[in-house]
């Protein structure tokens, strides 16, 4: 709980900084590509959380890697490491996602499925969340094939649970819960 906290302070500090500077696309898909290398390479991330390795020997390799970073992200990347808080990137991308997106009346929905969805039935899809969100909807797919079938959808902290494997999980505690007379 405590380091959503924090994480939120620095996704809004950063968005602020892109609001102002008239770059929140820009800084969303920088703070992305940060955010894939992160998760892409383990070996960098136990690096940065290593003790000692020195904060300055830390911002040097950052700068090298994400030369091509604006400022703003280099300077939060920096300050991640002066506060040994890299730890906290993915979800700080995550909340300035969502920052961006609300400034812009958007959604994101992570819609997990079965199987992969047709065109028309993302369409269909979409129009429906648009109208309950009264947002524009921002989807980002996924499929996982224990659902079974039907769909989930994730809006912000709502989850939508429309799958056939939660079906058969209630109908489940409908059956050992009746009374047979």
């Amino acid at each position: 709980m405590m380091q959503s906290v924090v994480a939120k302070r620095y996704a809004k500090a950063i968005f602020e900084i892109a609001l102002e500077k008239g770059k929140t696309e820009q800084i969303l898909e920088e703070l992305q590509l940060v955010d894939e290398s992160f998760a892409s390479s383990s070996e960098l991330r136990n690096w940065l959380i290593n003790p000692a390795v020195g904060a300055e020997e830390k911002k040097a390799a950052l700068a090298r890697i994400f030369q091509d970073q604006s400022e703003p992200v280099q300077n939060l990347l920096f300050l991640l490491v002066d506060q040994d808080r890299t730890n906290l990137i993915h979800e700080i991308v995550n909340l300035y996602r969502a920052f961006h997106y609300e400034q812009k009346g958007m959604v994101e929905a992570v819609v997990t499925t079965a199987f992969p969805l047709s065109e028309e039935e993302e369409k269909q899809l979409i129009e429906t969340f648009e109208q309950l969100t009264q947002k524009q909807l921002h989807i980002k797919k996924q499929v996982d094939s224990d659902l079974l079938g039907g769909v989930v959808v994730k809006i912000g902290d709502r989850i939508y649970d429309g799958s056939l494997r939660t079906k058969l999980q209630q109908f489940q505690k409908q059956l050992k819960s009746a009374k047979v007379e």
